[in-house]
């Protein structure tokens, strides 16, 4: 039967759930496929390389049956060359996506072996393309250059260094998704066959990752009574506004538990226990996805004593926000700037994480012990297998030394304020 409009139109509908399919016995491999809900297409099917390979050429509705004979011929003639027309439309389609898109798809279905992305993470991502790339994001990732690359690279870095490095290494991921993601079952790449971004970093490449030298910052010793000092004056809700306390009071726990920004700010109330015979905290969210539990020293119990009696009603994190959708305080930087200014060097978040440990080894607090207080992860047998002791209770008087000593100096400062004549208080 050779396949016209009139007959194709006249074709029955299946009954059951399947589809029928309708062969041209004038052009073989031209056919009609038809669904049990009434669609009518036009298909095309040979052989690739021994596979049987279909391809659809469009619906009855828009095409004519002698244009949609055209067509398959092409197709028919293409799978007689060797090309897979499955194949080529993914080709087609993926030298399309734009970065914009794949970003998308990267933060949506991006999975680690701790799962899917944090929204950090997922925000840092959205940032870069969004703004570093901007003028990239609706250009096809194909379109991408190690030239264009090396260009971008080295006019950020005479600016923004480090955060150049990191924009990079989200494009470097990005486009080593749309690689992938594209990839064929034979392993050939057909967007991007080489990574422009790997590529200009190559050993003797005309790039180089800019240098980044780790942060030393932290409260010199003899400044950390007064800063203490300084936090405790601006917790007294008599005398500052909500934000100032908390700002605070979040910072003073930084500095008392070694905690990062991150995971202070984020703490509730339904992972504080105040009573009983060990008071705990408990950190679920963290940077290296090892959720801890903590003791909380008699310092510390004070500055979440004062927290839970500020409690805002509706809102279960100890140091919640004034407005905003996050809820919590998330950077207390006009709290920073005046420590900064007391300290006499810019402090940041992760200064007090550094304050602590420093703190911790003047006490006498040893390593496998202060490991565990910051909650990085060990990497020899000793400190993987048996100075791993789970109970917070272990770690309570070393909890207890840091924050004695830190109300400590507190102490001394305010002594030295008032005039008297005193010692610096020693470890």
């Amino acid at each position: 039967m050779k396949l016209t409009n009139t007959k194709v139109k006249g074709l029955p509908i299946p009954t059951a759930k399947t589809q029928e399919f309708y062969w041209d016995g004038e052009t073989r491999g031209f056919g009609v496929r038809i669904t049990s809900a009434g669609s009518k297409s036009y298909v095309a099917q040979g052989r690739v390389n021994g596979k049987t390979r279909r391809f659809t050429i469009g619906p009855f509705e828009l095409l004519t049956c002698d244009e949609a004979r055209r067509r398959a011929k092409e197709k028919l003639l293409e799978m007689y060359d060797g090309k897979d027309p499955q194949i080529e439309k993914k080709k087609k389609k993926a030298h399309s996506e734009t970065l914009r898109e794949v970003m998308q798809d990267y933060i949506t279905h991006k999975r680690t072996k701790h799962g899917p992305l944090r929204p950090s993470s997922k925000a840092d991502i959205e940032r870069c393309v969004k703004s570093t790339f901007s003028d990239w994001a609706d250009l096809p990732v194909a379109t991408i250059t190690r030239e264009a690359c090396i260009k971008r690279f080295r006019v950020l870095s005479e600016t923004a260094p480090v955060q150049t490095n990191q924009s990079f290494r989200n494009l470097r991921a990005l486009l080593n998704w749309a690689r992938e993601k594209n990839a064929t079952s034979d392993g050939a790449y057909p967007v991007l066959p080489v990574n422009p971004v790997s590529q200009m970093f190559k050993k003797g490449g005309l790039v180089q990752w800019n240098p980044e030298k780790a942060r030393a910052t932290r409260i010199p010793k003899d400044k950390l009574g007064a800063v203490w000092l300084m936090l405790t004056a601006h917790s007294n809700p008599d005398n500052h506004i909500p934000t100032t306390c908390i700002s605070a009071d979040l910072i003073a726990f930084m500095l008392l538990t070694g905690t990062r920004v991150s995971e202070a700010c984020k703490l509730s109330w339904d992972r504080v226990i105040l009573d009983g015979d060990l008071p705990t905290f408990h950190l679920a969210e963290t940077k290296n996805h090892n959720p801890v539990t903590l003791p909380i020293s008699e310092a510390l119990h004070e500055v979440l004593i004062r927290r839970n009696l500020a409690r805002r009603k509706g809102n279960d994190y100890v140091f919640p926000a004034m407005r905003g959708q996050k809820g919590y305080l998330s950077d207390p930087r006009a709290m920073f700037k005046k420590i900064s200014d007391i300290a006499g060097t810019h402090l940041h978040p992760h200064a007090m994480r550094r304050t602590t440990e420093d703190i911790a080894q003047l006490c006498g607090v040893d390593s496998d012990q202060r490991r565990q207080l910051l909650n990085h992860l060990a990497s020899d047998v000793h400190g993987a297998a048996y100075a791993n002791n789970p109970d917070p209770s272990v770690l309570l008087p070393a909890m207890n030394k840091i924050g004695a000593w830190i109300v400590g100096q507190g102490e001394v400062a305010r002594a030295v304020m008032e005039g008297e004549n005193v010692l610096p208080l020693k470890a």
